[in-house]
């Protein structure tokens, strides 16, 4: 779940420029105002990650939290050049509408990811002494998501399938894996290591 979340997340961070570029341009602005949208997010997220996993430690509420992660995806494909265009209507200073756009569009996918880990991480532990191993193993894990994410997005999937393709396909990984998480855990009654 950790590492495919956080392939999802760094593919919708790269997809971010190419959506705001056309309104905004390519430069420190709007990158500035993807990431600095994706970093907020993943700390609220964390944090509601964290409070939800101590009151509901369930596979099963996380598998519904990555679902709907997927489905808030599914109105930015079919959106996102509207809602960026409303942006750079409304005349405001290229920083802040690049800035508006990429809170109106990432902070709820974004958020909704970063309650992942934390999440994980509560399921995987199954004692103190072995909660440092278990949150370094899913961060590493996730980070290696990530990483190969943005490769593959900025690389191969922005090319080969567009920018609403590659959203869609994002939205169906996370769907899928929410599933297949719920599946396991009906397979197992348990599951405490799917995460």
């Amino acid at each position: 779940s950790a590492f495919l979340c956080g392939w999802v997340m760094m593919g919708l961070e790269i997809l971010g420029g190419r959506i705001l570029s056309p309104d905004f341009g390519s430069g420190v602005f709007v990158w500035g105002s993807v990431i600095s949208v994706f970093l907020l997010s993943l700390s609220v997220g964390y944090y509601l990650g964290g409070w939800a996993s101590a009151r509901w430690p369930s596979p099963y509420v996380l598998a519904v939290v990555i679902f709907l992660a997927g489905v808030s995806v599914v109105p930015i494909a079919f959106w996102y050049a509207s809602v960026s265009g409303w942006f750079a209507e409304l005349g405001w200073n290229e920083r802040y509408g690049a800035l508006g756009a990429a809170l109106a569009l990432f902070l709820l996918p974004s958020t909704l990811l970063g309650m992942v880990s934390p999440y994980c991480i509560r399921l995987l532990t199954t004692s103190v002494s072995r909660a440092g191993a278990s949150a370094g193993s899913l961060y590493a894990l996730s980070t290696i998501g990530s990483f190969l994410g943005c490769l593959h997005t900025a690389f191969y999937l922005i090319l080969s399938t567009g920018i609403r393709d590659s959203l869609l396909l994002g939205a169906a990984v996370l769907a899928g894996v929410s599933v297949v998480l719920i599946i396991v855990c009906a397979i197992t009654r348990g599951c405490k290591h799917s995460a």
